[in-house]
């Protein structure tokens, strides 16, 4: 062995040695890469969570409906009533307006 084989040794060595340390720094890069992505799902499905049971299921809303239709019947009736009222209330107009 004389000096140019272990010249040549070292740089071969350096050069795996770089490339070793390349390849961990890409992987852990990678991985803490995953992580933070994961870390960003896990925020967003819990904001999804908690947004979801703000939501009316399907039992709230049959509810709302039923009231629904109790008001709009009501309001019918209201307007049934107010009708003749309001017939009335024309005809004490034009009576007032007539004799003046």
């Amino acid at each position: 062995m004389d000096v140019q084989d272990l010249n040549f040794s070292f740089e071969a060595t350096r050069w795996l040695i770089t490339g070793a340390i390349g390849i961990y720094s890409w992987l852990i890069g990678r991985q803490a890469a995953s992580a933070k992505e994961m870390l960003e799902l896990r925020t967003r499905i819990t904001t999804l969570e908690a947004e979801i049971r703000q939501v009316p299921n399907h039992s709230h809303i049959n509810e709302l409906m039923g009231r629904l239709e109790r008001v709009d019947a009501r309001l019918e009736g209201v307007v049934d009533a107010m009708q003749p009222l309001s017939r009335s209330l024309d005809r004490i107009n034009d009576y007032l307006l007539q004799h003046k």
